[in-house]
C-alpha cells in the first residue's frame, strides 16, 4: 500500500508533523485556488496561471476575478470557467500544492515525495 503524501513529506524530513497538521486544517477549511483547479483539470499550464496572476496586477486586470482574466487572455472559455468553479466548490486543495503555497516545501521536494510514494 502506498504511503500517504502527508506521511511521506514528514518522513522525508521536509516538514514537521505540526506543519502538516496546520496545512491539513487549512485544507479542511478552504477551497483550492481556481488556478490550481484549472491546472489539475489541464485547462491551464503553470505558465498560463502565472501570466493570469501577473495580468491581475496590471491596470487592465486590476480588480478582476481570475477566471475573467483567463477568458480575457484567451486561455479558456467562459464554460470552462463555470465547470472549474463548480469543481472548486467541492475541492479542498491538493496537499502538495498547499505545502508549496505555504512555503514549507519546494516543487522539487513535492516531486521527490511523489516518486518516493510509488517506491514505498
Amino acid at each position: 500500500m502506498a504511503a500517504l503524501f502527508g506521511e511521506m513529506v514528514v518522513e522525508m524530513g521536509f516538514i514537521t508533523a505540526e506543519q502538516l497538521n496546520e496545512v491539513i486544517e487549512l485544507q479542511k477549511k478552504g477551497r483550492a485556488k481556481l488556478g490550481q483547479v484549472m491546472k489539475n483539470q489541464r485547462l491551464l499550464t503553470g505558465e498560463q496561471v502565472e501570466r493570469i496572476i501577473n495580468y491581475q496586477l496590471e491596470e487592465k486586470g486590476l480588480g478582476k476575478m481570475f477566471g475573467d482574466c483567463a477568458v480575457e487572455l484567451g486561455f479558456i472559455t467562459e464554460n470552462q470557467v463555470m465547470e472549474a468553479l463548480r469543481y472548486q466548490k467541492t475541492s479542498k486543495g491538493v496537499l502538495g500544492e498547499l505545502l508549496i503555497d505555504m512555503g514549507y516545501i519546494t516543487a522539487d521536494q513535492r516531486d521527490q515525495v511523489i516518486k518516493a510514494q510509488f517506491m514505498h
